[in-house]
């Protein structure tokens, strides 16, 4: 995982959460540790807490995860 996440760096990267709360949250902080590190988006899908430090929660995440798909052309 270290050798991968400093393959990334001077990347673009956007991070995509999904259903991850804040009842336990290890992923939430991972996600955030990442965006720090990479100075990366995050994109947090979750239907209950779509809060992010930035902004980009998005709570309908089965209209979300269905336009990615769909823009990625499948």
């Amino acid at each position: 995982m270290t050798a991968w996440c400093h393959s990334l760096v001077g990347l673009k990267i956007i991070v995509i959460e999904c259903g991850a709360s804040t009842a336990v949250p290890t992923v939430r902080r991972f996600s955030e540790e990442r965006v720090d590190m990479f100075h990366a988006t995050l994109l947090r899908i979750n239907v209950r807490e779509p809060e992010t430090p930035e902004g980009f929660g998005i709570a309908e995440a089965l209209e979300t995860l269905e336009r990615i798909d769909a823009a990625l052309g499948r």
